[in-house]
């Protein structure tokens, strides 16, 4: 069967005189479906056939740059880029994608049974976040509930979900509920995302949050409490400290429409 498809792919393409199997793969992929040509890619194949070698086409083992504006002339939505962090690292388009053929990775790491194509490719970079995804409280990538690309922007990792109200806008997605408008806004949301109190990965506690103890998370910001936390014996231990439980009277943690410091 592969044979016979080479030879068909032969007889109607010069390219497969020498690049046979990759023109047969081509055929399977959707850049074929799309009937898209060699030369839409390549370049004129002129030159390359009465000179051929690596400078007399485009072969995409050139700068990351000059790939991405080859791919962006006809996926102009996924190129429309910054100075994000993935250019910054040298990934080119075919880091990532196979361009010949859809084929798809089939050995995800640590145990992801599930886990969607494009995050098990995401695993070859990122491993120390898929490490994440093993703890006890954690989004469901592992069940195929959600993949990256549904909180990430592969193609614009600069407006990624990190320390920004992106996170903000991202996480509301799916928890809406949390989002408000409020009357009094908890600031840290606003200003640094959900990942100011949240691990969105995976995390030990059950909230995901970055401490273990709400006490603990709550004086990594908010250091200075007034003065009936601390108490007013200067010689008894303080009323509330990194073990008090804050959310006993601070109940509207992520906003409120009735105090300003979230109580009652």
């Amino acid at each position: 069967m592969l044979i016979m498809s080479l030879t068909a792919a032969a007889e109607n393409n010069p390219c497969a005189t020498c690049h046979a199997k990759s023109v047969a793969d081509l055929t399977h992929s959707p850049h074929g479906s799309n009937k898209v040509s060699c030369a839409a890619c390549h370049g004129d194949g002129q030159k390359h056939l009465e000179s051929p070698g690596k400078r007399s086409i485009t072969t995409f083992k050139d700068s990351p740059t000059k790939t991405e504006s080859v791919c962006g002339a006809c996926h102009t939505e996924d190129h429309n880029r910054g100075n994000d962090a993935h250019r910054a690292a040298d990934i080119a388009c075919t880091s990532c994608h196979n361009i010949h053929t859809d084929e798809k990775i089939s050995s995800p790491q640590f145990g992801l049974r599930n886990i969607k194509a494009g995050s098990a490719m995401c695993t070859s970079c990122h491993q120390n976040v898929f490490a994440q995804f093993g703890l006890g409280e954690r989004h469901r990538l592992m069940e195929g509930a959600i993949t990256c690309s549904s909180c990430h922007d592969p193609h614009n990792p600069g407006r990624r979900l990190a320390g920004s109200v992106a996170s903000q806008s991202g996480c509301n997605k799916c928890h809406a509920d949390r989002d408000g408008p409020y009357m009094f806004e908890h600031a840290a949301s606003r200003l640094d995302g959900c990942v100011a109190c949240h691990e969105p990965h995976g995390s030990q506690n059950r909230h995901m949050l970055k401490y273990q103890q709400v006490g603990a998370l709550c004086y990594s910001c908010h250091a200075e409490v007034p003065q009936f936390h601390l108490g007013f014996s200067p010689v008894a231990p303080p009323r509330f400290n990194e073990r008090t439980v804050c959310t006993n009277c601070h109940v509207s943690i992520h906003g409120s429409n009735l105090d300003r410091s979230f109580l009652r």
